[in-house]
């Protein structure tokens, strides 16, 4: 399987949104590992504690302050590094600050999400793009798996928010 992937990924230009979250970083770590010139493109990592900087990935991979809400800045690196893979992961993905923050919350996730794909449709190029999303949305069934599309929907927290 590593020899797949490595196959897949050696020497290939990865972009990756959001490489400063948990998930990212280690999508980073996993990619750099297997040979692909990865170049991250997020908001700066605020925890010194969280792996993007406990791991040292900065001195391994190209890593681009900016906030995808920012059009022209996002455009412009897809654009330069000319991508094989774009993966998007950046997003506010904690419930309560969605709460607290609905518009913020909408232009990262929703509007956040339309820059990646015109900023990859503006080049003209295949890249293959993979868009990562939330299960949040999702009964929580205490499942060992992740969820489907076509699982039940009404998290809890959403119950909750609906009784504020």
């Amino acid at each position: 399987m590593v020899t797949l992937l490595s196959r897949a990924f050696k020497n290939k230009t990865i972009v990756i949104t959001g490489h400063t979250g948990f998930k990212g970083a280690w999508l980073a770590e996993w990619l750099s590992l297997l040979g692909a010139n990865v170049i991250g493109y997020a908001l700066p990592a605020e925890d010194p504690d969280c792996l993007f900087v406990k791991s040292g990935l900065k001195s391994r991979v190209e890593s681009i302050d900016g906030d995808i809400r920012d059009f022209e800045s996002l455009a412009k690196v897809v654009r330069d590094a000319g991508p094989d893979f774009l993966f998007h992961l950046a997003a506010q993905a904690l419930v309560l600050p969605a709460y607290e923050k609905p518009r913020e919350t909408y232009e990262t996730n929703v509007m956040g999400t339309v820059n990646v794909l015109e900023a990859i449709r503006a080049t003209k190029k295949n890249i293959t793009v993979v868009l990562a999303t939330s299960d949040k949305c999702y009964e929580n069934r205490e499942w060992l798996w992740g969820y489907r599309e076509n699982d039940r929907m009404g998290a809890r927290s959403i119950q909750l928010f609906q009784r504020l």
